[in-house]
C-alpha cells in the first residue's frame, strides 16, 4: 500500500509574503515542516506539491534537498495539483499537510494513518471536530476518493481548497473524525500573520522544532506571554 504524505507549498501568500521562507535560526520553516513530516514511519512516499510558478523554484530546491519528490502544478486549482501529484506516484492513501502547519507532528500524523486504516473509512481528519490546535492538522482520503472529488467539484472554492467537495458531500463517502480527550482548539500554531511567526520564533529558538507537539503546548500553557501573542487572530 502506498501511503503519500502531500503538502502543499508555495511562496505566494499574501498576508505574510513568502511567509515559509521565513527564518528561525539557520533553517526556514518549510525546511522545518519538511524534517518533521519527513520522521513518518507509516508513510511510503513524501512528496512537495507547488506551483510552476517561477518563484516557487526556491520550494523545489529546498524539497529536493530534504528528500521529497516534488510535483508542480496549478497555482490555484489546488485540488488538480493533489490529485495530479497523487496520480503520478501511484498513491492509495494520501495524507494532505500544509506548509504553513511548520510543527506538524509525525507521531500524530501516524496515529491519525492507523485510525484511518483500522476504521476502513474514505476520509479521516482531525479537523472537521477540531480539537488539536489550529496547525496540527492532518486529513487522509483515499485516491479513488480524491478522483471522485477531482471530477465532479466545480465550483471555484472547491478547487483552490482540496477538500471542500468532501466535506460537502455526507452522503458520498465514509468518515472518521479524529478527535483529542482534551480540547486545545483554542491554541494557534498556523502560519499567516507576523504575530503567528513571533509566537514560532520564540517557541522554536526556546525549544527546538523536534519535539512533540504536546511539549509545544504545554509550554505555551506555562508562558501565557507567548500564547497571548497570535490570540488576536485566533477564531
Amino acid at each position: 500500500m502506498n501511503i503519500t504524505i502531500i503538502t502543499q507549498a508555495r511562496t505566494g501568500s499574501t498576508r505574510l509574503p513568502s511567509k515559509i521562507l521565513k527564518n528561525i535560526g539557520e533553517d526556514n520553516l518549510l525546511q522545518i515542516h519538511l524534517r518533521r513530516v519527513k520522521k513518518s514511519k507509516l508513510a511510503t512516499k513524501f512528496i512537495v506539491a507547488t506551483t510552476i510558478n517561477a518563484s516557487d523554484d526556491i520550494v523545489q530546491e529546498i524539497a529536493i534537498k530534504e528528500g521529497f519528490e516534488v510535483y508542480r502544478g496549478s497555482e490555484h486549482d489546488v485540488l488538480d495539483r493533489y490529485y495530479q501529484a497523487a496520480k503520478k506516484y501511484k498513491s492509495d492513501i494520501i495524507v494532505r499537510v500544509t506548509s504553513d502547519c511548520p510543527l506538524v507532528d509525525s507521531i500524530l500524523i501516524d496515529q491519525i494513518i492507523e485510525a484511518h486504516i483500522l476504521n476502513k473509512k474514505d476520509f479521516t481528519s482531525n479537523i472537521t471536530k477540531r480539537t488539536y490546535p489550529d496547525g496540527l492538522d492532518v486529513e487522509i482520503f483515499n485516491f479513488k476518493v480524491l478522483e471522485i472529488a477531482w471530477l465532479n467539484a466545480t465550483d471555484k472554492s472547491d478547487r483552490e481548497h482540496v477538500t471542500y467537495y468532501i466535506w460537502k458531500n455526507n452522503n458520498l463517502f465514509s468518515k472518521y473524525e479524529f478527535v483529542n480527550e482534551i480540547n486545545y482548539s483554542n491554541i494557534r500554531l498556523t502560519l499567516d500573520y507576523i504575530e503567528d511567526y513571533q509566537l514560532f520564533h520564540t517557541l522554536i529558538l526556546k525549544l527546538g522544532y523536534d519535539k512533540e507537539w504536546t511539549e509545544y503546548v504545554e509550554y505555551l500553557y506555562q508562558n501565557k506571554h507567548v500564547l497571548e501573542l497570535n490570540k488576536i487572530h485566533i477564531h
